[in-house]
């Protein structure tokens, strides 16, 4: 939804809530006036100081290289980091910022799977932030996802010896018919020597 880009998409979300802090937008024929976005910004960065990942994940010029560099310095364990306010992880934050290259959604999230998983206080996870704000980066979670599922599916390597004789059989598949009805079709598989 294009209309959520710019200042809308502090209204569509749970920063909403800083409101009872005393902070908030002013309007003045339906426009914010700039003394209002200029206080709400400097509290919004004075308030980001104390999670500086958070930080680094809301400035719309974060770059795949940043969210590296971060993690190199800082440790993977540098992504379940939680924002006491809204309880959300970078990986949140991230996926909240449409101007984030889907490169540097896939860096965090790869540096630990769990956190799209990770609800935060309005009971959101990064998967759905990204939809409505990062498509590029909710694909890039998706096919992380997909692929951590096939590399964990457990290859089983039964009826096989030192000899690798397995390789030479073939298998055969016989449907067998029995009474008179397909529903008791039976599947025999066969392996021939």
């Amino acid at each position: 939804d294009l209309s959520k880009v710019g200042v809308g998409i502090i209204f569509a979300t749970i920063i909403q809530q800083f409101l009872p802090a005393g902070v908030s937008y002013v309007y003045e024929d339906d426009e914010v006036t700039e003394e209002s976005n200029r206080l709400v910004k400097e509290w919004l960065i004075h308030h980001m100081d104390a999670a500086p990942f958070h930080k680094l994940c809301y400035n719309s010029s974060v770059t795949t290289r940043h969210i590296n560099d971060y993690l190199h310095e800082h440790g993977n364990d540098s992504a379940l980091t939680i924002d006491t306010i809204h309880g959300m992880t970078p990986l949140h934050v991230l996926s909240m910022n449409p101007h984030a290259p889907a490169d540097a959604i896939a860096a965090l999230f790869n540096s630990n799977i769990q956190t799209v998983f990770c609800a935060d206080n309005q009971q959101n996870n990064p998967l759905e932030y990204a939809r409505d704000y990062n498509v590029g980066g909710l694909i890039r979670m998706i096919n992380g996802l997909c692929n951590h599922r096939n590399s964990s599916i457990p290859v089983e390597l039964s009826d096989m010896n030192s000899e690798n004789t397995s390789a030479s059989k073939r298998r055969k598949v016989q449907i067998e018919d029995s009474e008179n009805t397909s529903a008791s079709k039976r599947r025999k598989v066969q392996i021939e020597d």
